[in-house]
């Protein structure tokens, strides 16, 4: 993710995760999509979170939750 633009990464990873023909939930999607945000998103999301989220669904709805406050 470049200059903070979730609103950008979220839905070209998505894209790219599709035309890897990668689904959400296969092995590897999660961790592919949590190394493209910053580390300081990663941790504020795991610090800031009753329960860190499983999913890939989890983590974009945190990452667009969380960015707001990050920034």
């Amino acid at each position: 993710m470049t200059s903070g633009d979730i609103d950008s990464y979220i839905p070209t990873f998505i894209k790219l995760l599709k035309m890897a023909r990668y689904t959400e939930t296969e092995h590897g999607s999660l961790e592919l999509f949590k190394k493209g945000l910053p580390a300081g998103l990663n941790i504020w999301i795991i610090n800031n979170s009753v329960a860190p989220p499983n999913t890939l669904r989890g983590w974009i709805e945190a990452a667009r939750t969380e960015q707001l406050k990050y920034l």
